[in-house]
């Protein structure tokens, strides 16, 4: 989990303070991954690679907190909500450049009945 610690900030009316709060999250995916090795007619290796599954995350999928101005009364603030449910695909090429190093360009995205999450991804990696 993670916890956030209270606070609470100095200044008058308009201090903004908050209660420490714990956030439980987990998540578990079941899917199919697949990667196969292409030749391109580079002399280059390259690997193709991807995922689809189904995402299910349980504990506090609504990020809250208790907060309050000053001496007033205390309100809640939710944060953007984490789909229960959703859809997950990854898609990615890497590019062998040497025996020791590859490039390589990822998709990922995830997507449930309130939100949605995308994502492009460069890498270099170099083994050593």
């Amino acid at each position: 989990g993670i916890r956030r610690d209270a606070f609470a900030e100095t200044g008058g009316a308009a201090a903004l303070a908050s209660v420490a709060r714990d956030y439980d999250l987990g998540a578990a995916t079941v899917g199919v991954r697949a990667q196969t090795g292409l030749e391109l007619g580079l002399g280059l290796p390259v690997t193709l690679r991807g995922l689809v599954g189904y995402r299910r995350a349980f504990g506090d999928v609504v990020p809250t907190a208790l907060l309050r101005f000053g001496t007033g009364p205390a309100f809640l603030s939710a944060g953007v909500p984490i789909d229960r449910d959703a859809l997950v695909a990854q898609v990615g090429l890497d590019l062998a450049v040497a025996p020791n190093a590859s490039l390589g360009v990822a998709y990922t995205g995830q997507t449930g009945a309130r939100a949605q999450d995308q994502a492009v991804k460069g890498t270099f990696t170099l083994r050593f």
